[in-house]
This record gives C-alpha cells, structure tokens and sequence, in this order.
C-alpha cells in the first residue's frame, strides 16, 4: 500500500465509531456532518430508497466501515445502535469529506482521489480564541443571551437576532453567525450541548474544540434548527439558570 493509500485508509479510520449527527439534502446535494465535525458533501446518496433530510433512519446510526470503490463510489456502513441494523449509504463521484483541522479527501467525477493534509484550525485559532476571550457582548449577542434565559437557544435564534440588526445577506450572515457564537462560548457566556427528553447535556470537550465543531456545521447547515442529539444547542452557564 502507497503512502497516499496509507494516508487514505488511515482518514476514512477516523470515521468509524462516529454517528450520523445531521443530514441536509438540497436540490440534490447532501451534506452529512458526523457527531466529530466531519462532513460529507455530494450528490445524494441512495440506500435502497430516497433518503430525506434528517432521515431518521440515519441520524444517530454509527458509522462502522467505510469502502472507497475504484470508480470513486463511497459507501459507508451504518450501524443502528437499538437494533444493530446495518444500512448501506452510497454516494457516488463527484464528493468532498471534510475533516476538523482541515484534512479533506475529494473524488472527482472521474474517480481520481485527492487527499489535503490538515492545516490546522478553521475557525479556532489562538490568534482568534484571544480576540473572542477579551470581546464584550454586542447588540446581537445580548439578544442571543436574552433568548437564552428564558429556553435553550439554536442558530436559528442568532440568525433571528441578526435579522433583526438589519443584517439579511446570506454569506454575512454565515460569517456573522459563526463569530457570534464562538464569542458568546469562548468568553463562557454560553456553553455548547445537545438535548434530550431529560434536558440539556452540556459537551464535554474543551471550548476550541466545540467552536471547530460548531462552525464546522453552521457552515455545512446553517442557522436550521438542529436535532435533539446535534451538539447544536446553546444554555447559560450553570451559575446563571435560574
């Protein structure tokens, strides 16, 4: 095996063990985002049937095995953790996977394969970790913490709050979005978890960690209402929930 096939198999490794956290499907493209920020963009993939977005199906399953066939098709092997179901997820050349830190593996509509080593943090460098750590909340961010006194917050609730600033352009939106909450969480005005029917769970990695993942999927899906399981949801710190 090649270095670059070495390289290969040791990416698509990471990926086993990790569950299916979000599935977007639009016009024909899918973006599947991983429970560890990685992210698959393609045409949409088939499993015997048409998939929707945030297939139930899916979310939640565990991906056990992945297998990247000459032609470029990738097929993922997915595991339902309440019944040990295994479903097939095949999505077929041209795809991109995206990897926390910046590690990609592409395949175009050839099947040729391209791999990107990682370069490091996208969003959570520690030139921008400090800048965050010494902001004050703006306008925008005083609504989000507004919102978050009285129920759990989602992107949706700060695509709502930088409506209502005057800000309606979709790529300012995307930038302000992701800046927003990562100052809101790396000053600890909010802290990043899921939900459950037994309330909020906060995530136990360290805050640069979370900020990657979270605007690793506020890049891929938005400001959309995650699922209860997404680390996608926002709460006040301990002390402050009253």
């Amino acid at each position: 095996m090649s270095l670059h096939e070495d390289a290969l198999s040791d990416a698509f490794e990471t990926l086993r063990g990790q569950w299916v956290e979000a599935l977007d499907i639009d016009a024909g493209q899918t973006r599947l985002v991983t429970s560890r920020g990685a992210v698959l963009h393609g045409k949409s993939p088939t499993s015997g049937g048409a998939l929707l977005t945030d297939d139930s199906r899916l979310l939640g399953s565990v991906i056990t095995a992945s297998t990247l066939a000459p032609d470029g098709v990738l097929t993922l092997a997915l595991a339902r953790p309440d019944s040990g179901n295994t479903m097939l997820i095949t999505t077929r050349a041209p795809w991109a996977l995206e990897f926390p830190l910046g590690a990609a593996i592409a395949a175009r509509a050839d099947g040729h394969i391209g791999r990107r080593p990682a370069t490091g943090p996208r969003f959570a460098t520690p030139q921008a970790l400090d800048e965050w750590a010494a902001s004050s909340p703006d306008e925008v961010e005083q609504a989000v913490l507004n919102a978050a006194a009285d129920d759990w917050v989602s992107p949706g609730d700060v695509v709502s709050a930088l409506l209502r600033s005057g800000v309606s352009d979709d790529r300012e939106i995307e930038r302000r979005g992701i800046d927003v909450l990562a100052r809101l969480l790396v000053r600890g005005d909010l802290v990043a978890g899921s939900i459950d029917d037994t309330g909020f769970h906060p995530a136990p990695e360290p805050v640069e960690a979370v900020v990657e993942h979270v605007g690793t999927v506020w890049q891929a899906l938005g400001g959309r209402r995650p699922g209860p399981g997404q680390i996608g949801w926002f709460d006040l710190p301990p002390e402050e929930s009253v």
